[in-house]
């Protein structure tokens, strides 16, 4: 009897369970509360929402509703009124009857008026309408017009000082004074200098002199102007009584015998005519008018409002109806009265009164209102009077500037004016003024007595809610009662039933109890039994020990048979053959020993051991599946005990719950038959698996045996030592697996239930437990793992092992990054502790030290004390250190740079007032000033609240000193043998701890070193809400530049179609970064920003390359700080669609193909897939933030993505703040500020140069200046002439922090807390008189000053502005930005190798002048031309280049590809190679497909060839009309090292890849004669060679590097010619040339002509001061670009004449950037350009010359070829790009010939 509302229900009390559709009661009879029972036709019922308004749940507001006499009833929610909760109640705001919408309360941040009861807010918008005590807003948020101060905490706005005369605005925070257009002052209250008017209120206008003055400006003074002969007036604007013909000379003298003329035409007049001599600004009264008139029109204004309002509002609809009801209850009085005429005889008296006060109440109304339609009237009349007196002034206006009005307009019309002024001063309104005040008076009265009867209705309706409430309730339970009655009858029938139910089941249960002794008995049958299995078992366990000690005996013997199998290699054929005949017998064996082992194996373990055992796998795989194996097998032996014990806890649980007795014996005996079928299969097993190792036993002796009469040296004794070192490897990699799974499990389970929202406070606390579990051990695993991994790679084993060492060190730092972004807290009980890891990099907290956290403590529970809360500094708490602790009821912030403890304590929240909640603190020190924030989240009825204390460290030392080695981090504690300093010394801290960022790198208290006493277990983790922050309410992403979000199968939310879309909101200020990349194979979809811009490129394997979309326009440009939507449309047939801000950008051809990916890389990608690519190699990871990405506009949380790395939660304001900069020489920034540079500074800078001088800071005023610059490695301070020099010199390239400073006394320079120098100040210096006010200046340079601009990078400079608190300058913020990078600071301290070579070069550059250092045999073909480096003339006093000449590559490693046949040639081939050869290489590529080496007779009848076809390596070469041909069967251009040996004995050939695989083919026929002839080629071939035996796509050279090229084991050193290869370079690499030190060049054919007439243009990136960029041979001359002791210089010979330039650009060309060099030719005219700097030479004209094309040499000539008479011949080194001619590009891929170590398409990054 349910209703339809439950499907199950007590068997005995028929009570319903789990009643739902919202219904409750025993039988889900009645509705929940805000629902309402609605009957329907088949007996059932359902509940509806309330229509309390509206029946939807979003807007149902009623906490009941009932429904009598066909009028629903609804009790309302607080905030909510009306019969329906249709409106507001008073206090709240919003429109219920809208859907999703419901009422709020209001917030006028307690500035509403006091004395309103209802109307605090707007019933429906919330906007506040009378805000008291000077406040203003929609919240009363803030101070009104004209005051100024903290509306919200300390309610304390007061009236702005500000003149209101000259004032337009006043800050409502800090009172600051806005001035009108002209006004100057604090308080606008005076004019500028050349202006005047001030007393018009409307702003002062330049007082400009007429043109026949003196002087274009007034008299500062007099506010007048000298005239000249004949002008006259205050301004020189006309001509003086008896002159004429003005003009700039002034007036001429009128020739009339009157002496009168017209001043105009010169006419001659009989008298003086009259001159108005009045302007706009006599009339002061005017203005003054205008504004009272404004005045009473805003009285008007408000008195009309009121008026209308009188009759709107919930209390006056309330009064109305009192009155209402007044009277009708006189209307009965009035008949009772008629009825009975005594009764109103002696109410008479009363009558009679009331009837006075209606008279007098009438004629108050009468006269209100009669004062209203005067007050009406007058307004009238003076806005009509204000409409006349504006256009008199427009009048007057027009009279001022056009001099030609008619003089009888301007006299009636000041006659017009003088009289009605006169009548306004004759108007006397005194008679009027006694009424009014009786009229305000008798208003008064009125308004007293109504407000009286006001509050006794309110007192009245105040009562009546409760009585209608008790009503209402009492006919409820009325109606319920009656109700009930009914239901008792049936209630008191079905008892009756149940009852007799209840009898039979007790008889039923009685017969249960008895068969439950019976299976009681059974149960200890069983157990007996059990026991006698566990020990059977026990014995099997220890028996399995024995077998996987023969697992190891198997390991080690196929481990050392591989590493001996590889030294046989290289035995003569004899050994060969018997090995390999050898190694037969041993397959075959082996083979046998599989077979038996499969027969004994029942469960397919011992297979899985063979498998893992396997010679050809990876050593690591295979131990550790054996170990796998092993634990397998061991689990499967203890399931009988767990089985057992199992039975022990259901036996317990039989006993302990009878009702369920029966049915947990019957699952007991199936668990029983369950358990003994296990433990008999096991028996077997183990029998079986006893056999199997006896006779593997048998045959590894006789392995062993067979092995020891090979070797005979110390190779066994070096297996066994590489074997244990791998052994305890492996085993310590097993250990960190088995520790770090339970994070996993862990972590997956509780993703899980997060998406269920299943999640609990125990699974919180167990899933935190396992993780602090796990990152304890991993603490102790990590290191001795990394140590053990040394030891084995020092071993030199094959690449691909020394491969997974290093990618194990690169995911061990992603854990630890992973660990930093760890976002929970710590619980700190009193005696815990945990040491963090400090920060990377140390030198970036010297000068400026930022810690953020959050603190949670509760006073209630834990009574506040002085506590300790952290520490950094040194270990024995001696040296600099700064900490924070709670020190009388306050939190502090301590810090030491050397001298005296600095506290800071922030008193204005103690913290016992704090909420128990997570409350954000951060403390910064920037040089000796140090700050404490606290921020309070907001709770329910405040608004977050900030709280701010700042303080100094006495003393001049600024920075933080400290020690690498003893640096400690502690938080909420230290361990006993940690010292801290005196002012920290206190007790552990109590609460809850989340560290947030140290200097902005996000940090987390789980990137632990060390814990102490800390029980996660015991003291679980305080949760804390991440929105209670308004800087954490946006979702979004921080990305730092190293990790990355991935997304694998991202089909799974949308498929790829016809139109794929993606969107990615960005906000960043970095000039690169990936948006998102796309990779698979050889493709890929990249979206990335580039120097600011978006660049778009993809490549699907087209022929023609990648298609790139880059573009300049402003609206790709995004990196400015503010959030950006990104969105990519990938038609497949049309087109490929960029958006940016919604806005279409630009659209590109789409090559109709299908988008071939399935993951997504975001804001970066690894190593491994960036270096995939050359065109990947150069991008780099986003720094900023990520504020959703889409894909076909489905959403992805990326930190729920498995794939996501190094990326947290949050956007904080500080990672947009530029705080560095770097210049170049020709850039600056520039800024205003409130300051006094001579009176009052201080400011620090850090600074990083190489150059010995620039323009640090700079500020003008006038004549005077003040400077901070670098003057020949010293730093300097000038302040109005006065210098102050530093004694040592810093053009170092390092970080060093200088402080200047100026005052009263003296001027003072610091550098580095060590070199300080100071000077006293000059009397002659007095203090400026205008004070601080705003005032322009520089960083890096100026615009005017002489001085050489900076170059070099700043960060973390300051200045003592008056108007804000010292804090790090935001350089995004400036608003002159020339060439400036606000980014990444390249200036880096020259290699101290490179010096020590430049050293050594100048000291013995005499001495070596007739030596030749290298042996001209070994240079290539073509480059034996030309000089040595010996040769060049010594250049001793040239400094050296920024980037080293020989940039960081692989050891005796070469680079190939580039060009087509890329190549070294090898002469000197040995006598056997005929017979037998034996070839060793190590190898990386990315290429699918290429030649690696090759060698053939003349005709290429005999041949041997190495080479890549689709990633796999292919070794063939003939035998007669044969061919041996061995392939791989895996790929191995993934872009790792790799070991590679090819043999050929006779006909056989074999292929040994690292090692480990063997791959081998032969063909028939032993005495084939077979002959090569010299030379080798390796990387490539010449054009034409070899297309007769290797197939047309590997003909071309292989892109990647070679080393340890060996034949017979002897190094090829025979290397006679080189065509396009280079060192393998390390690290990035970017877009252009590189010609090497080791010398190159690159011949263009004839098409480009440079003769008499050309354009040439290109960018170079030097590495060397001088050498040959671009040389022309002629028949009569040359043309010869180069480049010489850091210029530019230009020659061209054209027979006898010779002309020659150069330019020297200002920053130098060795500084590490790009220069564009620029050469025109005009016949006899050559221009060159240099950056921005031009030079030009003219000679004569030759008119014989002729335009012959003659090949061209890039990057140096051979020496033949060079004229002797050139600067230098040495080869150019460094990178090149964008080479045009005439507009086109040249492509040195297609060049002639590319002669020496130049490598085409790709240069190191700088």
């Amino acid at each position: 009897n349910c209703k339809g509302h439950a499907d199950y229900c007590e068997d005995i009390t028929g009570v319903c369970l789990n009643c739902r559709d919202h219904s409750t009661g025993d039988f889900c009879e009645m509705c929940e509360d805000g629902y309402l029972l609605a009957p329907s036709l088949n007996g059932r019922h359902t509940c509806r929402p309330c229509a309390c308004p509206l029946s939807v749940p979003s807007n149902n507001f009623a906490v009941h509703c009932d429904r009598g006499s066909a009028v629903l009833r609804c009790k309302c929610k607080q905030g909510y009124a009306g019969h329906l909760c249709e409106r507001c109640a008073p206090g709240y705001y919003g429109n219920p009857m809208e859907i999703n919408n419901s009422c709020k309360r209001c917030d006028c941040n307690g500035n509403s008026d006091p004395n309103l009861i209802f109307n605090e807010c707007h019933n429906v918008t919330g906007h506040c309408q009378h805000c008291w005590g000077n406040t203003a807003g929609a919240n009363c948020e803030r101070c009104a017009l004209g005051f100024y101060g903290d509306a919200i905490t300390a309610k304390n706005c007061r009236e702005c000082e500000c003149n209101k005369c000259g004032t337009s605005s006043c800050d409502d925070r800090t009172g600051v004074c806005h001035c009108k257009p002209g006004v100057t002052g604090q308080f606008c209250d005076q004019c500028e200098e050349g202006y005047s008017g001030f007393s018009s209120c409307q702003g002062c206008r330049r007082c400009e002199c007429g043109p026949a003055s003196m002087r274009s400006t007034c008299h500062p003074l007099t506010h007048s102007c000298p005239c000249r002969p004949g002008a006259g007036g205050r301004y020189c604007e006309r001509c003086l009584q008896g002159h004429w013909n003005y003009s700039p000379s002034g007036c001429q003298k009128c020739d009339c015998e009157s002496g009168h003329c017209d001043m105009h035409t010169g006419e001659c007049l009989p008298e003086a005519a009259t001159v108005n001599l009045c302007n706009i600004s006599c009339d002061e009264c005017i203005w003054h008018l205008m504004r009272d008139l404004s005045f009473s029109n805003t009285t008007l204004d408000q008195l009309k409002v009121g008026v209308l309002n009188i009759s709107t509002g919930a209390a006056a609809n309330d009064r109305l109806k009192y009155y209402n009801y007044t009277a009708h209850r006189l209307q009965v009085h009035s008949h009772i009265f008629k009825s009975d005429p005594w009764l109103l005889i002696s109410c008479c008296g009363v009558f009679f009164q009331e009837s006075v006060v209606e008279t007098l109440g009438n004629k108050l109304e009468n006269d209100t209102l009669e004062t209203f339609t005067l007050a009406e009237q007058l307004n009238t009349n003076l806005t009509e009077l204000n409409v006349r007196i504006e256009e008199m002034i427009q009048d007057w206006e027009l009279y001022s500037v056009h001099q030609d009005v008619d003089p009888e307009e301007v006299r009636r019309n000041t006659e017009l004016a003088q009289g009605m002024v006169a009548w306004m001063r004759t108007l006397d309104l005194s008679p009027r003024e006694p009424i009014a005040t009786d009229e305000s008076t008798e208003a008064h009265d009125v308004l007293r007595r109504i407000r009286q009867l006001e509050k006794k209705l309110m007192s009245t309706d105040s009562r009546l809610p409760p009585v209608r409430e008790v009503l209402s309730r009492f006919s409820t339970k009325l109606s319920d009662a009656q109700g009930f009655l009914h239901k008792a009858a049936g209630h008191v029938q079905e008892t009756e039933d149940i009852n007799k139910a209840t009898i039979l089941k007790y008889q039923r249960s009685q017969s249960k109890q008895q068969r439950l002794a019976e299976d009681h008995a059974a149960v200890n049958a069983t157990l007996e039994t059990a026991r006698g299995f566990i020990s059977e078992t026990d014995g099997a366990m220890a028996e399995m020990d024995n077998v996987s000690q023969y697992h190891a005996a198997i390991d080690g013997a196929g481990q050392r048979l591989q590493e001996k199998t590889e030294r046989l290699s290289l035995a003569d054929g004899d050994l060969v053959q018997r090995a390999d005949d050898h190694a037969e017998e041993l397959d075959r064996q082996a083979n046998e020993l599989e077979e038996d082992l499969k027969e004994s194996d029942a469960n397919g373990f011992v297979q899985k051991a063979i498998s893992a055992a396997n010679v050809y796998n990876n050593i690591i795989k295979y131990v550790d599946d054996a170990n796998i194996t092993s634990i397998t097998t061991f689990n499967l032996s203890q399931r009988a005990e767990d089985a057992v014990d199992g039975i022990n806890a259901q036996l317990g649980y039989l006993v302990t719950q009878s009702d369920n007795v029966f049915k947990e014996s019957v699952s007991l005996h199936s668990e029983q038959k369950e358990v003994e079928l296990e433990v008999t299969e096991q028996l077997k097993y183990i029998e079986e698996t006893q056999e199997t190792v006896e006779k593997n036993t048998k045959k590894l002796a006789d392995l062993k045996e067979d092995i020891s009469g090979i070797h005979a040296d110390r190779t066994p004794q070096r297996l066994e030592f590489t074997l244990e070192v791998a052994k305890g490897t492996l085993n310590r990699s097993a250990e960190v697996l088995q520790t770090i799974s339970p994070i996993s499990s862990k972590v997956e389970q509780w993703a899980d239930s997060m998406k269920n929202n299943e999640y609990s406070t125990d699974a919180y606390e167990q899933a935190v437990e396992s993780a602090g579990e796990a990152v304890e051990s991993l603490n102790g695993l990590v290191p001795a793992l990394l140590d053990k991994l040394k030891v084995v790679e020092e071993k030199k084993p094959v690449n691909n092992v020394t491969t997974n060492i290093m990618r194990i060190r690169e995911l061990i730092a992603q854990a630890r990054s992973v660990a930093k972004k760890v976002q929970v807290s710590m619980k700190f009980n009193g005696q815990s502790s945990v040491e963090v890891h400090p920060h990377s990099n140390l030198e970036e907290l010297k000068t400026v030290t930022s810690i953020s956290l959050f603190i949670r403590v509760d006073p209630d529970k834990d009574p506040i004390e002085d506590r300790f809360v952290l520490y950094l500094g040194d270990r024995n708490g001696r040296k600099d250190y700064m900490g924070l602790a709670i020190k009388n009821d306050n939190l502090v912030y301590v810090y030491n740079l050397g001298g005296e403890d600095v506290e800071i304590p922030l008193g204005s929240k103690p913290v016992s007032q704090w909420p128990a909640v997570f409350n954000y603190v951060k403390v910064e020190r920037l040089g000796r000033h140090g700050k404490v924030f606290l921020t309070i989240p907001s709770q329910s009825s405040t608004d977050e609240q900030k709280f701010i204390q700042k303080g100094e460290a006495p003393g001049t030392d600024s920075l933080f000193d400290i020690d690498p080695k003893d640096i400690v981090f502690f938080v909420g504690g230290v361990p006993p043998e940690v010292r801290l300093p005196p002012p920290l010394s206190l007790a552990p801290f109590v609460g809850c701890i989340e560290l947030g960022s140290l200097n902005n790198d996000v940090i987390s208290l789980y990137n632990f070193k060390e814990t102490h006493k800390m029980g996660v277990e015991v003291s679980t983790p305080c949760p804390r809400y991440k929105l209670a922050f308004s800087q954490s309410r946006i979702t979004s992403y921080l990305f730092d530049g190293t990790g990355y979000a991935l997304i694998n199968n991202i089909g799974r939310r949308g498929k790829f179609g016809v139109v794929t879309r993606f969107d990615i909101g960005v906000r960043t200020v970095a000039n690169s970064g990936v948006l998102f990349l796309m990779v698979k194979e050889d493709k890929f979809f990249l979206l990335e920003l580039k120097d600011g811009y978006l660049r778009l490129m993809y490549d699907f394997g087209f022929s023609s390359g990648p298609i790139v979309f880059e573009d300049k326009t402003p609206k790709l440009k995004i990196n400015d700080a503010r959030y950006h939507e990104v969105s990519v449309i990938y038609h497949q047939s049309k087109k490929v669609i960029l958006l940016v801000d919604k806005s279409h950008i630009k659209s590109l051809e789409n090559p109709k193909t299908t988008l071939p990916f399935t993951d997504i890389h975001i804001g970066g990608a690894p190593s491994s897939i960036l270096k995939s690519r050359p065109e990947l190699s150069a991008v780099v990871g986003l720094k900023g933030c990520v504020k959703g990405f889409q894909f076909q506009k489905k959403d992805f949380n990326l930190l729920e993505e498995p794939g996501t790395i190094g990326i947290s939660s949050g956007c904080p304001e500080e990672s947009f703040m530029s705080r560095k900069a770097y210049f170049t020489g020709e850039s600056y920034l520039g800024s205003t500020a409130k300051f006094s540079p001579f009176d009052s500074f201080e400011g620090g800078i850090n600074f990083r140069t190489l150059q010995p001088s620039g323009l640090l800071f700079y500020h003008s005023d006038g004549s005077d200046e003040f400077s901070i610059t670098v003057e020949n490695g010293a730093v300097v301070m000038n302040c109005r002439g006065t210098r102050v020099k530093s004694h040592k010199k810093y053009n170092d390239g390092r970080t060093h922090f200088l402080v200047a400073s100026v005052n009263n006394q003296k001027y003072s320079v610091l550098v580095d807390d060590k070199d300080k120098q100071e000077k006293k100040r000059p009397s002659s210096a007095t203090r400026s008189s205008s004070g601080p006010a705003v005032k322009t200046f520089y960083y890096g340079g100026s615009p005017s000053s002489s001085f050489k601009n900076f170059t070099g990078c700043i960060s973390n400079a300051y200045i003592n502005r008056q108007d804000r608190d010292i804090e790090p300058e935001d350089f995004q913020r400036y608003t002159e930005n020339v060439q400036t990078s606000l980014q990444d600071c390249p200036v880096q301290r020259p290699p101290a190798a490179l010096l020590a070579r430049h050293r050594d070069h100048t000291s013995r550059a005499r001495q070596n002048q007739s030596q030749v250092s290298r042996d001209p045999s070994s240079l290539p073909l073509g480059l034996t031309e030309l000089r040595s480096d010996d040769q060049e003339p010594s250049e001793a006093n040239i400094e050296p280049c920024y980037l080293s000449s020989s940039p960081r590559a692989t050891r005796q490693a070469f680079h190939y590809g580039g060009i087509a046949d890329s190549r070294q040639q090898y002469t000197d081939i040995p006598e056997t190679f005929s017979e037998r050869s034996h070839f060793s290489l190590s190898l990386k590529t990315h290429s699918s497909s290429g030649l690696i080496f090759y060698v053939s007779d003349v005709q290429e009848d005999n041949f041997m060839a190495l080479f890549l076809a689709h990633g796999k390596l292919v070794y063939t070469f003939n035998v007669a009309d044969q061919r041996v041909k061995v392939r791989s069967e895996g790929s191995y251009n993934d872009g790792a090292w790799h070991n590679i040996i090819f043999i050929r004995d006779g006909s056989t050939g074999r292929l040994i890849i690292d090692g480990l695989t063997v791959l081998e083919d032969r063909v028939q026929g032993s005495n084939v004669s077979w002959y090569v002839s010299s030379p080798f080629y390796v990387g490539g071939v010449p054009p034409e060679r070899a297309q007769k035996n290797i197939q047309r796509n590997s003909l071309h050279s292989f892109n990647g590097c070679l080393k340890d090229l060996q034949l017979d084991g002897q190094w090829l050193s025979s290397k006679v010619e080189t065509f396009g290869v280079t060192p393998c370079f390390e690290g990035r690499s970017e877009a252009g040339t590189y010609f090497s030190e080791e010398g190159g060049y690159v011949v263009l054919d004839e098409s480009f002509s440079l003769g008499l007439k050309f354009q040439l243009v290109m960018e170079v990136r030097p590495r060397v001061a001088s050498g040959v960029l671009l040389h022309v041979p002629t028949a009569e001359g040359n043309f010869t670009l180069y480049l010489h002791q850091g210029k530019v210089g230009i020659v061209v010979k054209d027979g006898s004449d010779e002309l020659s330039t150069k330019v020297s650009p200002k920053q130098g060309l060795c500084d590490g950037n790009w220069h564009k060099i620029t050469v025109i030719r005009d016949a006899n005219i050559i221009q060159l350009v240099v950056d921005s700097e031009v030079n030009h030479v003219m000679g004569p004209l030759n008119p014989s010359a002729l335009d012959f094309k003659k090949p061209v040499f890039i990057g140096g000539a051979p020496d033949l070829v060079l004229p002797e008479s050139l600067s230098t011949r040495r080869p150019y080194v460094g990178c090149m790009r964008n080479l045009t001619i005439d507009n086109n590009q040249v492509s040195f891929s297609k060049a002639v010939l590319v002669s020496g170590a130049v490598g085409v398409g790709a240069c190191p990054a700088a």
